[in-house]
């Protein structure tokens, strides 16, 4: 189904018609079914990288920057709910326009779409709004001035921190769920684990690895996997563990598709919003899927808000669940996989 701003785009066919054109991060895989050209995609989110490799399986790329040896005549960026995450895009793609190549940013009234003009200031003297309709937005712009070199590293942030008396460095890049900070909800998680299994442990939506590091750094025998649908959180959750030394992996993953194997405990705050929208649907998936990777006796982990009715999907595919915290704002589950 095409979201809002892909039936914008939909509306400008015409622009899309002639040369090479990149679709950074759009919201649904069926615009490049809809829209007719000589399309590439560039996804930051596994999931619909997935559905979109399907359509075009030669034209799509999956990973925090874009090669910048590629060339376009035109750039259409659908806007990141994270304004440092749209600069980082910008400074990034600036660099893969062909000369006289416009760049297009489409997006949600309520998502930043009408800060286009102040973002593209450093790269064109120009932006105007190229069409509305759907609650959503079109602007545009021809670069017309000289754009500093990108290095993804640079936007690195990082920071120290401390966690029930351990000491941890985590590397963040805009776009990341809670970039440059510890937020309360994953802290209140940590307090609560006392001891961690040797071998596998899976720490899912990892965002920038604080959950997974901090299980490597409490037993070096654990073997903790980072998992994320966020090319951003991957590559900040592997940053994360070199500057911490410990050898953990790091996998894109749309939910469990790709976790394979069996792990000693599981440990997750979950994701449960999408863009501007509330979505419950991955980790619902994941309480349901949970049971077949975690191995006889291994504990689970969650902490989530606590309005979000988690407890009776994890009871009925592990059993007995146990509250180690109950608060106003989050609440800390574990339970065991029993038999």
């Amino acid at each position: 189904m095409l979201s809002p701003a892909s039936q914008l785009l939909v509306r400008n066919q015409e622009r899309f018609s002639e040369g090479r054109w990149l679709l950074v991060n759009p919201q649904d895989s069926a615009v490049f079914s809809a829209l007719s050209g000589d399309l590439y995609g560039y996804h930051q989110y596994f999931d619909i990288y997935q559905q979109a490799s399907r359509i075009k399986a030669k034209h799509h790329h999956f990973g925090a920057e874009y090669p910048q040896s590629e060339k376009f005549d035109g750039i259409c960026i659908y806007m990141p709910k994270a304004k440092e995450q749209a600069e980082m895009l910008l400074a990034n793609l600036v660099h893969c326009l062909l000369p006289g190549g416009q760049i297009l940013l489409v997006g949600d009234n309520k998502g930043g779409v009408k800060s286009s003009p102040k973002l593209m200031a450093p790269y064109a003297e120009h932006c105007n709004k190229v069409d509305s309709a759907r609650h959503c937005a079109l602007y545009g712009a021809i670069p017309d001035k000289a754009a500093k070199a990108f290095k993804l590293e640079s936007w690195i942030k990082q920071f120290k921190l401390q966690v029930a008396g351990v000491d941890i460095t985590l590397c963040s890049l805009p776009g990341v769920f809670s970039h440059g900070s510890l937020d309360l909800g994953t802290k209140l998680l940590l307090e609560q684990i006392k001891e961690v299994p040797n071998g596998p442990v899976l720490d899912f939506g990892c965002g920038a690895g604080i959950i997974g590091c901090y299980l490597g750094l409490m037993n070096p025998k654990a073997k903790p996997l980072m998992v994320d649908v966020s090319a951003l959180a991957i590559f900040s959750a592997s940053q994360s563990a070199k500057a911490n030394g410990l050898e953990a992996e790091a996998l894109p993953s749309n939910g469990l598709s790709e976790v394979k194997g069996s792990f000693a405990g599981v440990y997750t705050n979950p994701p449960f919003h999408t863009g501007l929208n509330t979505d419950y649907q991955v980790t619902a998936d994941f309480c349901k899927q949970i049971r077949p990777l975690l191995r006889p006796n291994g504990p689970l982990y969650m902490v989530a808000n606590s309005f979000l009715r988690y407890q009776p999907l994890l009871e009925q595919s592990l059993g007995a669940v146990e509250i180690l915290l109950d608060g106003t704002k989050f609440r800390v589950y574990r339970c065991h996989r029993l038999r």
